[in-house]
């Protein structure tokens, strides 16, 4: 055994490290499975040539076009499986380059540590949304509640000066419902 750096594993002459991800993985299953579909259904299902006329000069039975309707979507299936494996093993050679430039991969008690910062800023974040939302809130309703007193005071006075201005009702006493303070 040679002793070789971090940096070194995996490296080979061409620079391309080519280590299977979970992403990866699932993706190039599909992009098989995706291929020998295709590649059966180029086999089996095309239709071949017309048939031959029928018996007394009839017309021949319409082909079965059904595998004419289904291959683009076995196609569509092929070249999405594939470029799936396109983009996971692009995104793994990129996260690979990014890694290498901080240094390696950060050790799991920072990354927890970190999260757990990440969370405690974002629950302190949301308990101020939610007071700032509630004094908002009691705010509106007060504004509401104020509003709708105002209204109901207002078609109670109108209310009366329009029964007060009926015949026969001469001499009706009409109050506002608020007192109006001594001195005014």
């Amino acid at each position: 055994m040679t002793g070789r750096t971090g940096d070194d594993l995996g490296s080979t002459e061409s620079g391309l490290h080519f280590q299977v991800s979970r992403l990866l993985g699932g993706a190039a299953i599909a992009a098989i499975a995706a291929t020998g579909a295709l590649v059966v259904m180029l086999v089996t299902d095309l239709p071949g040539p017309p048939p031959p006329p029928g018996p007394n000069g009839q017309l021949p039975p319409p082909p079965n076009l059904q595998a004419l309707a289904i291959f683009p979507v076995v196609t569509g299936l092929f070249v999405l499986a594939w470029l799936a494996v396109l983009v996971a093993f692009s995104r793994d050679q990129i996260l690979r380059r990014i890694l290498q430039t901080r240094g390696g991969v950060p050790e799991p008690a920072a990354i927890e540590r970190d999260t757990r910062e990440l969370l405690a800023d974002m629950r302190r974040e949301l308990a101020a949304d939610r007071q700032r939302d509630l004094a908002d809130l009691e705010d509106r309703i007060a504004s509401l509640t104020s509003e709708y007193g105002e209204q109901r005071e207002t078609d109670g006075y109108r209310n009366g000066v329009r029964r007060a201005s009926l015949p026969g009702q001469a001499g009706v006493d009409i109050r506002s419902i608020r007192r109006v303070p001594p001195g005014d």
